[in-house]
């Protein structure tokens, strides 16, 4: 288990904050080198040092997930796929939007969007919650395409948003439509935390995928170890399933009551490994 210890009480802050120092250096220049377990090791004396120092996540982050980070993923299947419909739920200043392809149907949903990034595709944007969009609008109207090839699940870091959000969307799905769904791979404790202690956060969006696992074997998932916190995929939707919706609060229930320790013993067996590889991953998108 990650420790979450605080600093020694008799340790001077001066001190401490310079022995941290040290082992991050020492961990980028291990990472540089190319040996995980040394870094790794290294990551774990920061722990010790102190459970909440936020560079010591960020960097077993990099230890755990080496190859590209989720925006390379997303644009290289925003190419791939050339989706004629695009739906991102989470949009913020607007950067993963801004993947997408200029011909491609994008809506956007966010209650508080920051927009800075300059988006090419044919976008709307929706300054309301998801669960207020569903209920307001019909994807494929504010879409103005009737095809949902390709959606993106990055709003509030908790699970249940994500479940509900995912239902939403496959309602809208075809066999065909690719689900991505960001933080579904927190390195430590701390990221995967429902409130926010650091600025590096996952939370506990990794909850859907055994969910999805359990409960819907008819889908394909995969989550791929991609920075900062991991990237799940999820193909094979059918819109007329209604298992999840049905059986929402029973499963709700089941899941929060996984503790993160049974991730760090059984990581493989809940979060279905996909290599973070572009041939890998071509290979679970839909022909």
């Amino acid at each position: 288990m990650q420790p979450t210890s605080s600093p020694s009480q008799n340790q001077a802050p001066a001190d401490l904050n310079s022995q941290l120092e040290a082992l991050a250096a020492r961990v980028n220049e291990l990472l540089e080198k190319g040996d995980r377990p040394a870094a790794r090791e290294a990551c774990e004396a920061m722990f010790a040092l102190n459970g909440a120092y936020n560079q010591a996540h960020m960097l077993m982050a990099r230890v755990m997930m080496p190859g590209d980070n989720y925006a390379a993923i997303l644009s290289r299947l925003h190419r791939h796929l050339k989706p004629v419909g695009y739906a991102e739920i989470g949009v913020a200043t607007g950067a993963s939007m801004a993947l997408a392809e200029a011909d491609t149907h994008c809506v956007g949903i966010d209650p508080c969007p920051r927009v800075t990034a300059t988006i090419a595709a044919r976008a709307r944007l929706y300054p309301v919650t998801s669960d207020d969009f569903f209920a307001r609008y019909k994807l494929f109207e504010e879409l103005g395409a009737e095809r949902l090839d390709l959606a993106f699940i990055d709003g509030l870091h908790l699970f249940e948003q994500a479940l509900r959000d995912f239902i939403n969307l496959e309602k809208y799905s075809h066999p065909g439509t690719v689900v991505m769904i960001h933080d579904c791979y927190p390195p430590t404790e701390l990221s995967a935390a429902r409130d926010r202690v650091m600025a590096y956060w996952a939370g506990d969006v990794w909850r859907m995928i055994p969910l999805l696992v359990k409960y819907r074997p008819d889908l394909n998932v995969g989550v791929i170890p991609s920075l900062p916190s991991g990237l799940g995929m999820v193909t094979g939707l059918d819109a007329s399933s209604t298992v999840l919706e049905e059986r929402f609060e029973e499963i709700v229930a089941e899941f929060m009551a996984l503790e993160y320790h049974e991730l760090e013993t059984r990581r493989d067996e809940l979060l279905p490994p996909l290599s973070n590889d572009w041939d890998t991953i071509c290979e679970r998108l839909p022909g």
